[in-house]
């Protein structure tokens, strides 16, 4: 069985660049998506198509839920539909920057958004030595935000595929120097109902969606402005051909 530390590095974004960093200096990495799991819930019904090519949904960022974390911001207290699964999977998106104003408050939040497990401790504990390093990260949505449910079942478990922009700073990590970068990139963010409210599980244990492609800027390489060029890069796979997008989503505005 894969140990607990593969499945975190496997689920967590930010750790991923650093171990891509190392390894390859920011090469694309290729996986396939489960075709076996479950057809997924869709919560909402899209009432037209965006001027990227999307389905819009009814969902907004930063809405549903009942109060906001210590950071002031994270909103929390959710109900066990599937609606709010996506709602929280789209929210806690940005609750995973870390390096930058009060570590205390974003740490605050990250224990209360995340799972009680042994995998989200030591992902918080992780994420806590980056930032005593003095590792700077930036987690937001893409923009134009878009998801796809991958799966749900209300009040237990649910998959959310979240497109994510991760600015890096520059840092020292076993005496090399890895550059700045800018990554996009798909992460299924798995939620599981958890002391009535969505949290985010590092277990890895609901798995079954695998992004085929990432997007590094780094050493030269700039980020386009266009975001046609980023989604088109981002729905393609490392050999030229085209990946579904079907059951994406673009959040309303």
């Amino acid at each position: 069985m894969t140990s607990r530390r593969s499945l975190i590095i496997a689920a967590v974004v930010i750790i991923a660049i650093v171990l891509v960093a190392v390894a390859s200096y920011f090469i694309s990495s290729t996986t396939k998506e489960n075709t076996s799991a479950a057809t997924p819930t869709t919560p909402s019904e899209p009432t037209r198509i965006s001027d990227n090519g999307f389905p819009v949904s009814s969902f907004r960022a930063n809405e549903g839920g009942t109060k906001t974390a210590a950071d002031g911001q994270t909103r929390i207290g959710y109900t066990a539909s599937c609606d709010d699964a996506v709602r929280a999977a789209v929210n806690y998106v940005p609750a995973e920057s870390y390096g930058a104003g009060d570590w205390e408050k974003r740490e605050a939040t990250l224990e209360t958004v995340i799972a009680d497990n042994e995998d989200g401790a030591e992902y918080i504990d992780a994420l806590r030595s980056l930032a005593r390093d003095g590792g700077t990260s930036e987690t937001e949505l893409l923009e134009p935000s878009i998801f796809k449910v991958v799966s749900c079942e209300s009040g237990k478990t649910a998959s959310v595929a979240v497109a994510q922009r991760i600015k890096t700073n520059a840092f020292k990590l076993d005496g090399r120097t890895v550059p700045a970068a800018v990554e996009i990139r798909v992460a299924e963010q798995l939620m599981v109902w958890e002391n009535d409210d969505w949290k985010l599980d590092f277990s890895g244990e609901n798995a079954t969606y695998r992004p085929e492609t990432q997007l590094l800027y780094t050493q030269g390489k700039k980020e386009p402005s266009a975001a046609r060029e980023i989604l088109g890069d981002l729905f393609t796979d490392s050999d030229g051909n085209p990946l579904s997008r079907d059951g994406w989503m673009e959040l309303a505005q």
